[in-house]
């Protein structure tokens, strides 16, 4: 998916606008027409023209220097995945069609040696995603905790979809406005990096077409990239969860994730989750 020529642009801005004037010596708020700094102080701030940035804002194709990033992103007072974010957004940019084509990108097939680790990590659930956020692959205990994402096929077995295209994700996530601005944060993050991700951008598409809490965060043009943290979750055959999580990249397997939630042996969750698997729950989904 070609990065929009407004997605620099898009970005820059936002970021901009969340700046305090008073963090850089500026006025507050008097004489503005705009929240946070105007062009020029970021230039300023940054060492660069005025004429520059202002490219820069609106998409131009120009290489840009890891010199004049960094600038930037002490300017807009960026944090390191925000930093990050910069970089892929300029040299997506920079880059031509071709190059982007060339870019490699996995994010279906599921070995089968991958399903023989995440069953040999029961009790701890564990499953298999690509960076789409479709569910692929995973043990009992995984399938029993995920099985409302694939009640609508619809859904398509995918996180994204069921969090903001079916009501039943604002029962199951317990936070649902965290999970909402992080999957979207987490999409953006995505979308900058895959950039010639056909399915991806289909997604991204329809989730901005038909859901209106999508395309507002989406516009906010934050990012959110997880290595891990926890989830709390109702499904209903188990009830209320707090689960904290690993995730690890599958380097073999470019775009493939292995989620582990970390279950205590013998705590009551482990039991509760024991029992929900000796019920018969957890069957590999059908997608």
């Amino acid at each position: 998916m070609a990065p929009e020529d407004s997605d620099l642009g898009g970005f820059l801005r936002s970021r901009r606008a969340r700046v305090n004037p008073t963090s850089f010596g500026g006025a507050p708020g008097i004489g503005r027409r705009v929240p946070g700094l105007r062009r020029e102080e970021v230039a300023a701030l940054a060492g660069i023209s005025v004429e520059y940035y202002a490219r820069l804002e609106r998409g131009r194709k120009v290489r840009v220097s890891e010199a004049v990033l960094s600038a930037i992103a002490r300017a807009l007072d960026l944090n390191d995945l925000e930093a990050t974010h910069l970089r892929d957004l300029a040299h997506s940019l920079a880059k031509s069609p071709t190059a982007a084509r060339a870019q490699d990108h996995h994010g279906d097939a599921v070995r089968p040696a991958l399903q023989v680790i995440t069953d040999a990590l029961s009790p701890l659930p564990a499953w298999i995603s690509n960076y789409r956020m479709d569910f692929l692959a995973g043990n009992r205990e995984a399938r029993a905790i995920y099985a409302p994402l694939f009640t609508n096929p619809e859904d398509r077995g995918n996180r994204a979809r069921f969090i903001f295209l079916n009501p039943a994700g604002r029962a199951f996530e317990c936070r649902w406005e965290r999970v909402a601005d992080e999957t979207v944060g987490a999409l953006r993050w995505y979308a900058t990096r895959h950039p010639d991700d056909r399915e991806l951008s289909e997604l991204i598409l329809d989730l901005n077409v038909r859901s209106s809490e999508f395309r507002s965060r989406w516009d906010d043009h934050n990012i959110s990239h997880h290595r891990s943290g926890d989830v709390h979750v109702n499904p209903p055959a188990i009830g209320d969860l707090k689960l904290p999580y690993e995730r690890l990249d599958v380097t073999h397997d470019p775009g493939l994730s292995l989620f582990i939630h970390v279950v205590e042996a013998d705590s009551l969750l482990a039991q509760r989750l024991a029992a929900v698997v000796a019920d018969g729950f957890g069957a590999p989904p059908r997608v």
